[in-house]
């Protein structure tokens, strides 16, 4: 049974000349993330709203959990479901464990379980509780008070979130970052999420399935990213994802999927000599340097390190230029890469340690490689 379900959904605003929505039916499993992108005027976020009855169809089903909307109480629906909008509308004269603790508190949690649940998700996304716990939105970047609108949509662990917009207003580097961590909670919460794009790109890289709707709210296609690029359903959608669908590739495969992991890497207490040893053994010019935690702190020229042998690692490296994570796109890397004039990118996990290196000769075999469609319909 899909956890969300529309059959033959139609919204009509009084006085508007056609359909936002127009016989819409679509189903999405349990877990998977449905991204709904179009031009302006498609009713991709019309279409997210009505699964918590914001706005109301005007005929056709909604099945939520196979439970028809219309026949439950909107309070209740909405506090089943966790909601992440662009301006994130945190309560300003909250503190964030206020913020975070709205939904518990409305359906009577103990103050005890609560506060655990705060902390918990403050942790999960990437803020630490005892420092930001007590701060007001006021308080934090964009970026912060961002994480802590998504922390505040899971407080009640619900099983679907709906997410309209939510990276939208945030600088290119925050919001990159962001979609990643995203992905990682994503991998360990598998919630069933409608999320609404207007960037074909973000589309590609936050779903499991994309729906992709015309103006009027007429769906055009339903299919998973890849079976997008390599099988556009008519030209309204080879055209509205466009000409470049061999570089969009780049998108569908992860910094993981294709990152060296059998690196060698110097350690920040050793000694030049040890470092231009290694490297002249190996037929490399440069080494990163890492940590007794394995986090990345730099890396070592071979030319400095032979010019410099009585120096340790640690006063002779040099900081990268630029970083990637696993949960990265290969067009995220790629376009680092591109933007810094650089040729390797290393990898780092979500506690910042060194776990791989992808460069941009992995960018280039994918871009050339011709794939089969990795379908997995989903009409």
């Amino acid at each position: 049974m899909p956890m969300i379900q529309f059959n033959n959904v139609t919204k009509v605003y009084p006085g508007a000349p056609q359909p936002s929505v127009k016989n819409l039916t679509i189903s999405v499993p349990e877990g998977e993330t449905c991204v709904v992108i179009g031009p302006s005027g498609c009713g991709k976020t019309t279409t997210m709203k009505m699964v918590n009855r914001l706005i109301e169809p005007t005929e056709g089903e909604i099945l939520v959990g196979g439970r028809d909307i219309m026949k439950q109480s909107s309070v209740d629906l909405r506090r089943g479901m966790g909601y992440v909008i662009q301006q994130i509308g945190l309560f300003p004269h909250f503190t964030i464990r206020d913020n975070v603790a709205t939904v518990p508190n409305m359906l009577g949690w103990k103050k005890e379980r609560t506060y655990q649940r705060i902390d918990e998700l403050l942790e999960v996304v990437g803020l630490d509780p005892v420092q930001f716990r007590d701060r007001y939105p006021s308080q934090l970047s964009g970026g912060q008070r961002q994480r802590v609108g998504v922390a505040r949509a899971l407080a009640a662990d619900p099983p679907v979130m709906l997410m309209d917009e939510p990276f939208g207003a945030i600088d290119p580097i925050t919001r990159d970052r962001l979609q990643n961590e995203f992905l990682r909670l994503q991998k360990r919460m598998k919630k069933t999420i409608m999320f609404v794009t207007h960037d074909i790109d973000e589309a590609l890289k936050m779903g499991t399935l994309v729906c992709i709707l015309q103006v009027g709210g007429v769906l055009q296609q339903l299919d998973s990213p890849s079976h997008i690029l390599s099988a556009p359903a008519n030209k309204f959608v080879a055209d509205f994802v466009g000409s470049d669908r061999g570089l969009k590739k780049l998108t569908l495969v992860r910094v993981s999927e294709v990152m060296n992991t059998e690196l060698v890497v110097g350690r920040h207490d050793q000694s030049a000599d040890e470092l231009a040893a290694r490297m002249r053994q190996r037929g490399e010019d440069s080494l990163f340097i890492v940590d007794e935690m394995e986090h990345l702190i730099g890396y070592v020229n071979l030319e400095d390190a032979q010019t410099q042998p009585g120096q340790r690692a640690s006063a002779i490296l040099q900081h990268p230029i630029a970083v990637t994570e696993a949960e990265a796109t290969m067009k995220d890397a790629f376009s680092q890469m591109l933007s810094n004039g650089i040729r390797y990118l290393p990898v780092l996990d979500g506690q910042k340690r060194l776990v791989g290196m992808v460069t941009a000769d992995d960018a280039q075999r994918l871009i050339e490689k011709k794939q089969p469609a990795l379908s997995r319909s989903a009409s």
